[in-house]
Formats: C-alpha cells, structure tokens, sequence
C-alpha cells in the first residue's frame, strides 16, 4: 500500500464503551468514527502500515472479542497507532 500520509488522518484507536464504537481519537478528540466493514492501516510492530478492519472473534473460552484483520492484535485495541 503507498505511505502516503498526506492524506491521511494519523491517530490512536479508543473504544467508546458508552456509545459502542470504535474512534481514532486526534489531540485527545474523536476525529474519525470505524465501524464493521470500514478499512483503515494499523502500525505493527515493525513501524509498517498494514491494512485492516474491525472483526469480531472468539478466544479459547468462546468470549468474544475483537480483533484486527491481517495482524495479531485482538482483545482490548485501545492506543494502537491507527491511519485513515
């Protein structure tokens, strides 16, 4: 995927607990709202941008929980470095 960033809004992931969605949060504000379906770019552990989306999964007990497609993150995905 090209890095450009430039047309880009670049921020932290936060759940909003209260409303029940996903945000990139910018300077402390919610900016940019995600939901099921949406595609946007994760930083792995590597400093790369990697495509993803918000799914739902379950853990080896069956709670559900959420998950980011093309990566290893799932569970609780609070301030992780996040593009749209």
């Amino acid at each position: 995927m090209a890095d450009n960033n430039s047309e880009k809004t670049e921020g932290k992931l936060a759940f909003d607990i209260a409303g029940g969605r996903f945000w990139i949060v910018v300077d402390g504000m919610e900016t940019i709202q995600l939901g099921f379906g949406d595609t946007f770019e994760v930083k792995d552990g590597d400093g790369n941008w990697v495509e993803t989306g918000i799914e739902i999964t379950s853990d080896a007990d069956n709670n559900l929980l959420f998950k980011l497609k093309n990566t290893n993150y799932a569970g609780i995905l609070d301030d992780l470095e996040v593009r749209k």
